[in-house]
């Protein structure tokens, strides 16, 4: 198998681990009186724990003798304090318009990493990248609203924090790649969820005293955890090794995609015409990408 093929693959996955969250949340709200901030919070800690001790139990190592180095500490704080914002700017979107409005902003996020290399890196984006940007915006747009329009409440104000959000995940895609190649993506993404989770927990409690502990509650909580964060995160940034950031983060729309469809396998939502051309649009990126030209070699 190929690295870009690799790549492509971890970062599709990804997005499906993070749809199948959205599927698991949608049902503790739902079913089990949980508040999202609270479990934002719960996510992020238990995240981060379970990662550090995957980290000591594989590479054997101290969680703790990396960060004696100035450089490792500060790029994992920095990429803590990046995952948290991009949490609580998602949810401010939310709260100034809508989930539907917000995840389309946020769709736009590859955009910023493709500016990124731009400005910073003079590389010019590649044909596949536009086109794949627009399949994968489109997608998601076709997928959030099922067709109906209207069902955007667009303000200027939720249009702003779904950029922000966006522009975060762009900044936390790009910002860890150093560190990780010098301590791994486990140790990175674990210090970070964790450091986002303790800075969340002095903003809002973790322990919501009417949320319902059930059975399938401790499931899906240990689906959020091990799937829908420890996964979706390791594998996301490990296709990084293999394939442009961009590239990661244009396949990141697999997200909405596998929602949609495990909400109708799980929950039994209905699946419209409109979904199910936003669905070929995203799954079509990954045709597209498997097969580059020689030319488009790494940097």
């Amino acid at each position: 198998m190929s690295n870009t093929l690799k790549g492509i693959l971890l970062a599709a996955f990804a997005g499906c681990c993070w749809g199948s969250m959205a599927v698991a949340a949608q049902y503790l709200f739902e079913n089990c009186n949980f508040v999202s901030s609270d479990l934002t919070t719960l996510r992020l800690a238990g995240s981060g724990i379970c990662l550090l001790l995957l980290y000591m139990f594989t590479e054997r190592k101290s969680i703790f003798t990396p960060l004696k180095n100035k450089e490792n500490l500060r790029d994992v704080i920095v990429y803590g304090i990046g995952v948290l914002m991009i949490q609580w700017t998602f949810f401010e979107g939310i709260s100034a318009s809508n989930a539907g409005t917000t995840a389309i902003m946020v769709g736009f996020g590859p955009l910023f990493i493709i500016f990124y290399f731009v400005i910073c890196k003079h590389r010019k984006p590649t044909f596949k990248e536009i086109l794949c940007l627009l399949l994968a915006v489109s997608g998601v747009f076709l997928l959030v609203t099922k067709g109906n329009f209207s069902s955007l409440d667009f303000s200027w104000k939720g249009a702003a924090w779904g950029l922000a959000s966006a522009a975060f995940g762009a900044f936390c895609t790009v910002q860890p790649k150093g560190v990780i190649d010098r301590v791994g993506v486990s140790f990175v993404v674990g210090w970070g969820m964790l450091i986002g989770g303790i800075i969340a927990s002095f903003f809002t409690s973790p322990f919501n005293p009417n949320a319902h502990w059930t059975f399938n509650a401790i499931l899906c909580y240990g689906q959020i955890v091990l799937f829908g964060t420890v996964a979706a995160f390791w594998c996301y940034l490990k296709s990084t090794e293999f394939v442009r950031p961009s590239i990661s983060a244009i396949l990141g729309s697999f997200e909405p995609f596998s929602a949609v469809v495990l909400s109708v396998l799980l929950l039994g939502t209905q699946f419209n015409g409109y979904e199910i051309v936003g669905g070929i649009s995203i799954a079509a990126n990954m045709i597209i990408l498997a097969w580059p030209k020689k030319e488009e070699a790494l940097n």
